[in-house]
């Protein structure tokens, strides 16, 4: 078993794979990068982000909890391992408070609002509850909310995983596959009171090591937080909101 990288050992990675897009695109610079990004993912920590309600087994996954400069977060090529989820996770979505300054770096990270959010039409089934932790990610502030269940649900509208434009389908490496699912802002919702006390969603105190599951309102540190609703783009050490992004890219598709 590899151990993960130490985090003089992701920046040397990092400063490196991003230094070869300065140079011309021949084979072996192709090789380079394939080589880099190989060490990049073995070297990411698989976290213990949240804890299942049913079986009570953390859920272990990977992250690069370094900063959004990551390959992890490259919303379009993200540099992480096929189906990761355990069986009884389902969905994992996010949230990021975006830290000053954000860091510099050539890909886009879209890693959600700046509150963590539930999605209604997933817990209105009655297999399915949700849980809600937070950890640092560099100088920012994460927001994990998984989703899970001890049968398989066909048909509920999972969204794509967190911080990408796309999902691991069901069925395992030989049977699944990425696929773009569907991430409509307006179906989110970030009043996760009423959730909480209907016992549809769990939540873990910001930090915990031991992961304790906890109910109710009282004491939680998850309520009516101030922060952006809409989706954040990252990228080039500057922020964009959902709809600022395509006008963006509007604007340059046709210079």
């Amino acid at each position: 078993m590899k151990l993960p990288w130490r985090p003089s050992q992701r920046r040397a990675l990092l400063d490196r794979y991003f230094a070869l897009f300065d140079k011309e695109g021949d084979e072996r610079v192709w090789q380079q990068r394939a080589l880099l990004l190989e060490a990049y993912m073995d070297g990411l920590p698989r976290m213990e982000l949240s804890r299942c309600p049913y079986t009570h087994f953390e859920l272990r996954h990977t992250l690069d909890p370094y900063g959004l400069d990551g390959l992890w977060w490259d919303s379009w090529s993200p540099a992480r391992p096929r189906n990761e989820r355990p069986y009884f996770c389902h969905a994992i979505t996010g949230a990021v408070t975006l830290g000053t300054p954000v860091e510099v770096f050539a890909h886009t990270a879209m890693p959600g609002p700046a509150v963590p959010y539930v999605i209604p039409a997933l817990l209105a089934d009655a297999r399915v509850t949700a849980v809600v932790s937070s950890f640092p990610c560099g100088r920012h502030r994460a927001y994990c909310v998984a989703y899970f269940s001890p049968e398989e649900c066909d048909g509920l509208p999972w969204p794509n995983d967190w911080g990408t434009n796309r999902r691991w389908s069901e069925g395992g490496t030989t049977s699944g596959g990425w696929y773009e699912a569907l991430d409509m802002e307006e179906v989110r919702d970030f009043e996760l009171g009423p959730y909480i006390e209907r016992g549809k969603l769990f939540w873990i105190a910001p930090d915990d090591p031991q992961l304790a599951l906890r109910r109710g309102l009282p004491g939680c540190p998850y309520l009516h937080l101030p922060g952006e609703r809409r989706v954040q783009y990252v990228s080039q050490g500057q922020v964009w909101i959902g709809e600022e992004l395509g006008d963006l890219e509007t604007e340059e598709a046709q210079a």
